[in-house]
C-alpha cells in the first residue's frame, strides 16, 4: 500500500535545508504546520497524511 506525503517541496511554506549536515536527515522545514515554530520535515517519509496549509502548484499529496 502506497504512503501519501504532501509535495512540500513546491509549498510556499517550505524553507529547504540549507546546512549540510541537516540535509543529511532532512529535506527542509515547514514553517506553517507548527506556527509559530518551524518543523523539520525527513527525507525518508516527509510528513504523513495531508496538510491543511500547503500552498503551491501541482497536488497537495503525491503518492510515494
Amino acid at each position: 500500500m502506497a504512503k501519501i506525503v504532501p509535495n512540500c517541496t513546491a509549498c510556499k511554506n517550505f524553507l529547504k535545508a540549507t546546512d549540510p549536515q541537516t540535509s543529511k536527515a532532512y529535506m527542509g522545514q515547514c514553517m506553517k504546520l507548527e506556527w509559530p515554530y518551524n518543523m523539520n520535515i525527513p527525507k525518508v517519509d516527509g510528513i504523513e497524511g495531508e496538510c491543511g496549509y500547503y500552498e503551491g502548484s501541482g497536488p497537495a499529496t503525491l503518492q510515494k
